[in-house]
């Protein structure tokens, strides 16, 4: 039984630290590109941007992506409002199991990083992950 919650936990605090590290590279792509723009536009116009320079798009083919990106943005809109709920309440679930893990130190740097994380979510800062 205690192999069985190990390997759970593991996994866990694994999902937990893709999540980290998928949101730090978003973090890191943002800063090299889009500086200027607010949150939400930076998101859009990032992708748009990256696939521009990584496809070498042509002008013609980055307005196509872009109207691409237009038509089908209500739909991912949709789609990110009705999964947050669900996925803030895993998160919270994870990083409480993973407390359990670490020694009263490393709970209280732990939760500084999540407030950080949390606050530049909310407050759609530079360096807010999507």
């Amino acid at each position: 039984m205690r192999s069985t919650r190990s390997a759970a936990v593991l996994l866990l605090a694994a999902f937990l630290l893709g999540t980290l590290v998928g949101a730090g590279g978003h973090l890191l792509a943002d800063r090299t590109e889009g500086r200027d723009r607010g949150p939400r536009d930076r998101g859009r116009g990032g992708y748009l941007d990256r696939l521009t320079r990584d496809l070498a798009l042509t002008e013609a083919q980055r307005e196509s992506v872009r109207v691409v990106l237009e038509r089908h943005r209500p739909a991912m809109d949709s789609l990110r409002r009705e999964v947050a709920p669900r996925f803030e309440t895993l998160q919270q679930t994870i990083r409480s199991d993973i407390r359990t893990q670490l020694t009263p130190e490393q709970q209280r740097k732990l939760d500084e990083m999540t407030s950080r994380l949390d606050k530049r979510k909310h407050t759609g800062g530079p360096d807010a992950p999507r």
